[in-house]
């Protein structure tokens, strides 16, 4: 029986002194880090923990000396807002769509940008444009293609479809609740496409050429050589980067706040835009920061759901 007992402790005492002889082996790797993990906890860790503080309390801009604790109350109040469950639905609306339409585009412009061409440096660099143009300026830029007089409008005019039972003369599209969000996922879309171009670009350029030879002299079509060959090589790149993108455009607010300020009538209005406006709008700090907690909570399932996948794709490669 005493034997038994020592199995735990033997065990504990063996993994204790592999984790010190981790340390020890890797000690030039945590100094090197150590700058990057301490700027990570005054800047990401710390903020995080004092706004999960926050939104235990009733905190507003106008009466900042007045911040009586309440608890979950906040959350009570968020999960029972009608306003809440219909941006969280139009931030997943606007996430997977935009996202969704980055990849296909960035996935096209990979392939494309693959192929043997005198030209390719150069537009490799071209499709970079959309990627570095600010947020807002791709914002007034789209918000001013899709006004009633601009060219979008224009355009459609001169091939007969505006004016017509298809679609009213000088349309509004970012003042229709029905139009504003597919704009704003399509600004969202030619912003981000370049990030997966890249990404996939260079993930397929890791691809080993004689795979390629050995289906070409197997007869298979290019559709079955991308199937069976180019998708499952670039398969952990188009995780992770499809990762990125959730997060990027989850998070995001530029395009939103420049194009409808969550306009018209709240049909564009995401978790993030909901935050800003609670809480430099009508000065609800802390009803703000719970949204923001919620977010986080979101952010924090879906990175550790991907993660899972991940890790399976790169073990089972």
């Amino acid at each position: 029986m005493a034997a038994v007992t020592h199995i735990p402790d033997r065990r504990r005492r063996s993994a204790r002194a592999t984790f010190v002889r981790e340390i020890a082996r890797y000690r030039v790797a945590y100094v090197f880090l150590a700058p990057a993990m301490i700027v990570l906890l005054f800047v990401d860790f710390i903020p995080m923990a004092r706004g999960i503080w926050t939104s235990l309390f009733q905190y507003s801009l106008f009466r900042p000396a007045f911040r009586p604790y309440v608890g979950t109350e906040q959350y009570h109040q968020l999960f029972h807002d009608h306003l809440f469950w219909r941006a969280m639905w139009q931030t997943g609306y606007y996430t997977l769509g935009a996202v969704a339409g980055q990849f296909v585009l960035g996935l096209l412009t990979a392939v494309l940008l693959n192929q043997s061409s005198r030209a390719r440096g150069f537009f490799r660099g071209l499709i970079l444009i959309p990627w570095v143009v600010p947020g807002a300026l791709a914002g007034t830029m789209f918000a001013l293609l899709f006004t009633s007089t601009g060219l979008v409008n224009s355009f459609l005019t001169k091939i007969g479809i505006e004016g017509t039972s298809l679609l009213p003369a000088s349309y509004p599209w970012l003042s229709h609740s029905s139009t504003a969000m597919p704009v704003v996922i399509l600004t969202s879309a030619w912003k981000g496409f370049p990030f997966f171009a890249v990404m996939l670009l260079a993930a397929m350029q890791g691809v080993p050429q004689e795979l390629y030879e050995a289906a070409r002299v197997d007869g298979a079509s290019p559709a079955r050589t991308f199937r069976h060959i180019t998708v499952p090589g670039i398969r952990a790149t188009i995780l992770i980067s499809t990762l990125l993108g959730l997060i990027w455009t989850f998070n995001s607010i530029d395009l939103i706040y420049i194009m409808t300020y969550g306009g018209p009538y709240y049909s564009t209005t995401t978790l993030v835009m909901l935050a800003y406006q609670q809480a430099f709008g009508t000065g609800q700090v802390g009803y703000a920061t719970a949204i923001a907690v919620v977010i986080l909570a979101m952010m924090a399932v879906v990175t550790s759901f991907y993660l899972v996948l991940y890790r399976r794709v790169v073990t089972s490669v």
